[in-house]
Order: C-alpha cells, then sequence, then structure tokens
C-alpha cells in the first residue's frame, strides 16, 4: 500500500497545532508538527480571517519543513458553542420482491434519518449511525444480509453553523490550501486517547481547551452524546488575574507554574513570589490561595459537562470512566477534581498508537490534533471500501461505527 500523507489543523484559543502523518498498512507515523499563538480565534470560531490565516499558515510552514512535504489539502477540526448534537430516527420499506437488506437500504435509511428540519444557518457535519431496527427487532448492529420488510436506524447527528465552516475554509484558502474536512473535535480527540475497551464498555472524553470544553459519551463502540461547554483554561487565568489583581498575561503564568486544581493539595506553609510588571517588583502568596481560586472553577466545568450528559441513558452505565485530555487537563488535582464530581474513575488521555515524532505530540494538547490524523485515514479507508463494495461489508461498517461518522 501507498503511503497516504495526512495533515491535520486544531483551532484552539490559546494555539493552533498542524500535524502532518504518513500513514501506511494501518499504522500512522508522525513526520511533521508544529503549532503557534492562535489569533484571530476565539473559542473555536473565526474573528478575524487576516490573523486567523496568519497564525494557521506559520504553523503549517513550519509542519512542511519537519516532514519535508508541501502541503496542499488539510482535515480541520471544529467546534464551538455554534455545534449542537441531536439523536434522530429514520425507517425506509424494503421492496417485497427482494425482502433482504442491502447497503443501498442502509445509506437510504441513514439519509432518511438525517433529514431534519435545521435552521437555515445550520448544516449537519456528520451523521452517525447508532441501532439498526429490523422490523420490531431492535439492537442490530449490522443488518445486512436480512431478510426484512421495514429498515429503521437511530443516529447521532452533529451540526454546526454554515457561515463558520465558510470562514475556516476562507482561513484555509488564504495560505493556498484545500480544507477537505471538517470534524468535531471532541470525536478526533476519542480517536487518539480511548481505548476500544472504554468506547464499546462506556466512557466520556472531556476535552479542556483554553476557551472551550468539549465532550463526548461513547458506548457500545461509538458516539452517544456530544457538546460543547463554554468555559476552559482561560476562564481559570481569568479568575486569578481578578482573585490576586495581577494582569491576565502574568496570571497564566502562575497558573501554569503553580497552579493547583485541588487546595488540599497545596501545603499551609507553601509561599510563592509572583513576578511584577514593570511597576511593581511582584510579591508573595500563599500556593493555597491560588488553589482556592483555581478549584471552583474547575468544579464549575465538570458539573456543566455532568449536567449535559446526566441525562443519556447510557450516563450510568460508563464502564470505562472518565478520560481527561486538552492542555487545560494539565493541572495537577484536575483528575481528583472530576473523581469527585462524577464519582467515576478518571485517568489522563494522551495521543498512543504512533510512530515517528510521537515523542513531540504525546501530550494532552495534541489529543485533538493526532486524532484529526486518525479520523481522515479512516475516512480515507471508507471511500476505499465503498469504491469495491464486492469486499467485507461488515468490515467496512466496523470501521464506519469506529470512527463515529459516516458522511452521506
Amino acid at each position: 500500500m501507498h503511503p497516504e500523507f495526512i495533515v491535520s489543523v486544531d483551532f484552539g484559543t490559546t494555539k493552533v497545532a498542524a500535524t502532518v502523518g504518513e500513514y501506511t498498512d494501518g499504522h500512522m507515523k508522525i513526520i511533521g508538527a508544529a503549532c503557534r499563538p492562535s489569533a484571530g480565534i476565539r473559542k473555536g470560531m473565526v474573528i478575524d480571517i487576516e490573523d486567523a490565516a496568519a497564525c494557521v499558515g506559520q504553523a503549517i510552514e513550519q509542519a512542511e519543513k519537519m516532514a519535508g512535504l508541501e502541503i496542499e489539502g488539510v482535515c480541520a477540526g471544529i467546534s464551538g458553542p455554534h455545534v449542537r448534537s441531536i439523536n434522530s430516527r429514520g425507517m425506509v420499506t424494503i421492496p417485497s420482491d427482494r425482502g433482504e437488506v442491502t447497503y443501498a437500504d442502509i445509506e437510504r435509511v441513514t439519509e432518511a434519518a438525517g433529514n431534519i428540519i435545521l435552521p437555515a444557518d445550520m448544516e449537519v457535519l456528520h451523521t452517525i449511525p447508532l441501532d439498526f431496527m429490523v422490523d420490531n427487532q431492535r439492537g442490530i448492529s449490522d443488518p445486512t444480509g436480512m431478510n426484512a420488510s421495514r429498515l429503521g436506524v437511530e443516529v447521532h447527528l452533529v451540526t454546526a453553523q454554515t457561515v463558520l465552516i465558510e470562514n475556516l475554509r476562507r482561513v484555509f484558502e488564504k495560505v493556498g490550501l484545500e480544507m477537505i474536512s471538517t470534524v468535531f473535535q471532541p470525536i478526533a480527540c476519542g480517536h487518539a486517547v480511548l481505548k476500544d475497551e472504554e468506547m464499546t464498555s462506556g466512557c466520556l472524553v472531556i476535552d479542556i481547551g483554553g476557551g472551550i470544553t468539549d465532550y463526548a459519551l461513547y458506548h457500545g463502540g461509538f458516539v452517544r452524546m456530544s457538546g460543547v461547554i463554554p468555559a476552559g483554561g482561560e476562564n481559570i487565568t481569568r479568575d486569578i488575574a481578578i482573585g490576586l489583581r495581577i494582569p491576565e498575561s502574568v496570571a497564566c503564568d502562575v497558573k501554569l507554574k503553580y497552579g493547583l486544581a485541588l487546595e488540599s493539595l497545596a501545603g499551609e506553609d507553601e509561599i510563592v513570589l509572583l513576578p511584577g510588571d514593570q511597576e511593581n517588583g511582584g510579591h508573595e502568596v500563599r500556593k493555597k490561595i491560588i488553589a482556592a481560586i483555581i478549584e471552583p472553577r474547575c468544579e464549575e466545568i465538570f458539573e456543566m459537562v455532568k449536567s449535559a450528559v446526566s441525562s443519556s441513558q447510557w450516563f450510568d452505565t460508563m464502564g470505562g470512566g472518565v478520560v481527561l485530555t486538552g492542555g487545560g487537563s494539565k493541572l495537577m488535582g484536575m483528575k481528583s477534581v472530576a473523581g469527585q464530581v462524577f464519582d467515576l474513575p478518571v485517568r489522563k488521555g494522551l495521543p498512543e498508537g504512533l510512530m515517528g515524532l510521537s515523542e513531540v505530540v504525546a501530550d494532552e494538547s495534541w489529543s485533538a490534533a493526532v486524532g484529526l490524523l486518525f479520523f481522515e485515514s479512516d475516512r480515507i479507508n471508507r471511500e476505499a471500501s465503498r469504491k469495491s463494495l464486492g469486499g467485507n461489508f461488515r468490515m467496512m461498517l466496523d470501521r464506519i461505527r469506529k470512527i463515529a461518522s459516516l458522511f452521506l
């Protein structure tokens, strides 16, 4: 098999990350990775096309030099408060003269389930098949070849504002690149950090970014719920700035150097020297005070996610617990706070299953960028399978479910 060169771009509030992967025979080799401070992007949305294009161009250029390739097209991550998800159902009739479910029927019923009324400014980003129903029999994972008069399906739909997708496209056009595909970032993160058994037994992946926090709840091998919380690491930075009466730039340094998500982790007598600006020489503060500022915001972020997913029938059956990733999850004590809120096992999620420059991206902040590479490689495989339908359909459907997305 000839190698496929795949490029991903993760748009964040604090950084833009570009990653180049060489995909061959089921293996992903990282051959380029670069990030730049974010500009023109706020909470997943492009707010200045020129500024966003400049930082994207710089990240892409660095990744190109590292990989020794000229990049032409990219897979872009997308997130933000404008992204919405909903579950929907569809049903189609199987012709009586045939009475057997075919791949074309599966396409028809999935399209029917995704054909919902949306606001004029929204479009469907992903249509994810959950469970099929053959006549009155539910819980079918692969209906192909079964005798049936009716075929039903439940799908998970992810929608986004059309204008924001087009703004992303314009950013890439500014630097001479084609946006080949767009992927909801928590789904991409799941590719990078979750184990197969976690996806099957039930798991909640939480990606804590600078401006927003994404989540996706998996069960039975694919995503059941997903969404965005409009709070992240920048909120913690702002709290520190207000609480200690220091500039946000200084507060960010304080968070990274001395931040603890749990007040009980700080010693009673631990003192840190806060850096001062040009007018002030800095001052001492107890580390416990800094942690006391941070902990409530961390609790709030997790409580917001819990509130969003607790109504799901799958929430109480998550055998895989919670997996934290994203740059905002790196604060010491974050696992403990999440464990207290969810009352579930919690672990940190790092990109796995990589070769090449794996040490460069072996960090929570690279999970989305790496996950986008895996997602795009599976999309390429899926397209190849669809062109040769004489192959094993079950293998193709399993691949579709594994990446939790079916483009129609």
